[in-house]
């Protein structure tokens, strides 16, 4: 992987200015090396050589040191994108790509790498997840009405228009759209990582589903060559039943 040098974020040309921006993936170091630490210490260094040992939370954090050291690197290369979401999200791609390389630097092979990569980022992106879970359930217990609130709010940011190209698709049990053009997609793609931008970004929006009580269903990935990411969110069928049934005591003696 090559990287251009690194300059003051005021002086890259190819970045929309958005300091702040920078500044909060910056800012959030502490929080990646509590999700990698939690998602890596314990796991296998590598999936074929038992004798590879397993992960400390030393080894989390320093891999997290490298990642941000080559996402510094790889700042003035970043795309101009007119939305803070796909800036922030572009950002965070760089950070991908840079904390999968670093393990590979370690000495892991690529595709356990960018499952270790993807656990990393699930630890982030499912607090954005449960926060619209809990948001929705205050407004509606119509699980697809919910469904579609969650959707909506991911739609509105980081993943909205302009640069995030979609089309909604009539749906009666939940909610559906065409993503015609992603911002990580192109980044990760670009770079020769559409097996990062499958394997961890893509890959999550299946257990974000079930997060909201949903099952995705998807058939083709612009990253991937599609025309287009086809979105089936559906509802589950035991979601509706589960909300049927009365409420218990919560305060009752387990077994009770």
């Amino acid at each position: 992987m090559s990287y251009g040098t690194h300059t003051a974020p005021d002086q890259q040309a190819g970045l929309v200015p958005s300091r702040w921006t920078l500044a909060l993936v910056r800012r959030g170091r502490p929080f990646a090396r509590v999700a990698a630490g939690k998602a890596l210490t314990g796991r296998n260094r590598s999936r074929t050589d038992p004798t590879a040992g397993r992960f400390t939370r030393r080894d989390a954090a320093r891999l997290v040191s490298d990642a941000y050291d080559g996402f510094e690197r790889q700042i003035p290369g970043l795309p101009s994108e007119p939305t803070v979401g796909s800036r922030q999200n572009v950002m965070l791609a760089a950070l991908t790509l840079s904390l999968l390389d670093a393990l590979e630097r370690a000495g892991v092979e690529r595709g356990y790498a960018i499952e270790l990569t993807g656990d990393t980022c699930w630890r982030f992106y499912r607090h954005w997840g449960r926060f619209t879970q809990v948001a929705t359930s205050l407004v509606s217990r119509d699980p697809t009405r919910r469904l579609g609130l969650s959707v909506n709010a991911f739609l509105s940011y980081p993943f909205g228009r302009p640069d995030y190209r979609f089309d909604g698709v009539a749906e009666a049990d939940g909610r559906s759209l065409n993503m015609l053009r992603c911002p990580v997609a192109d980044y990760l793609g670009q770079r020769g990582a559409t097996d990062l931008c499958a394997g961890s970004w893509c890959n999550l929006d299946y257990a974000l589903a079930e997060l909201w009580g949903a099952r995705l269903q998807r058939s083709g990935t612009l990253v991937a060559g599609a025309a287009c990411c086809d979105f089936r969110f559906h509802v589950k069928p035991d979601t509706s039943q589960r909300l049927e049934q009365p409420r218990t005591n919560l305060l009752a003696p387990i077994g009770q």
